[in-house]
């Protein structure tokens, strides 16, 4: 076996230029907009899923559902929770790029980062999550469609 140490070399740090400057300026005003877009829509959902919810069921007496529309708007209110945190990662990854750019601030920047590594990490988990269902569903799907042939 191999063994390698790894040495940190001494560099410069990243300097960050007007270019960049400008570029995370702008990466911070659509992200917030995009934040707020998101609580909007988090809000829709959970509005969504109430009038589901208390609508259907009144309904539920007069017409055959094959299962309760309860269920359906407790889902997009779990939806609605779930998608609060991808939205406040990236809420907080651009108040604090905003304010690390206006006041130079190291700290602040690297805060709104981790932020963001955060966003893309909880997306990472859930685009896992859904391809390990939709594999799932095939492997049960296939061997089901085999049998009832």
């Amino acid at each position: 076996m191999e063994n390698t140490d790894y040495t940190v070399q001494d560099v410069s740090p990243l300097t960050i230029n007007n270019e960049i400057n400008a570029y995370l300026t702008e990466t911070a005003k659509w992200g917030k907009f995009l934040a707020i877009m998101g609580y909007i829509g988090m809000g829709f959902m959970v509005l969504a899923g109430l009038f589901v919810m208390v609508g259907f069921s009144a309904l539920g007496e007069y017409t055959k559902m094959p299962f309760p529309m309860g269920a359906v708007g407790i889902v997009y209110i779990l939806i609605a929770v779930l998608y609060y945190f991808p939205v406040s990662y990236l809420h907080k990854f651009s108040d604090q790029t905003k304010q690390a750019v206006l006041m130079n601030e190291q700290g602040m920047l690297n805060s709104g980062f981790a932020n963001l590594k955060s966003l893309f990490k909880f997306m990472g988990i859930c685009a896992i999550v859904v391809l390990s269902l939709y594999a799932l569903i095939l492997v049960i799907a296939i061997p089901v469609a085999i049998l009832a042939a």
